[in-house]
């Protein structure tokens, strides 16, 4: 089946929406209610977990995202970017959720746990900087 994101990233514990809002990139929030998706994938999904979508709005462009956050402790989530060519449908959030196990099981083996421990540590350490996108 075709994908219907252009692009995804595995982003560990950072969140793209804050590193949006801490580096000063101009973007929108859709206010959606995607209680259906939950509800479609309970199990994947769970309490705590999030899905926001939103568009980037850069000199004229519209690039929308999909920002879906899993919860992995009491205090942190890991966090995951789809990047659209246009605004994601429910269909096209069924199919992310649905790659969800693959695409977590791929980036598991790539994962080198001492620097999610450094990070970790370093983001309970951080000054008010935040992240910033390239």
């Amino acid at each position: 089946m075709e994908k219907p994101y252009i692009y995804f990233k595995f982003l560990g514990i950072h969140s793209f929406v804050s590193t949006l809002v801490d580096s000063g990139t101009e973007h929108r929030l859709f206010e959606e209610d995607c209680g259906d998706i939950f509800t479609r994938h309970e199990g994947i999904l769970n309490p705590g977990d999030s899905i926001r979508n939103g568009v980037l709005l850069k000199e004229g462009h519209s690039v929308y995202f999909t920002e879906l956050g899993i919860k992995i402790t009491k205090s942190y989530s890991s966090y995951f970017v789809f990047i659209f060519d246009h605004h994601p449908t429910a269909s096209d959030l069924d199919i992310v959720v649905g790659d969800l196990e693959s695409l977590v099981n791929a980036n598991l083996e790539s994962l080198d746990l001492s620097e999610l421990k450094e990070n970790m540590l370093a983001s309970k350490d951080e000054s008010s900087e935040g992240h910033t996108i390239n």
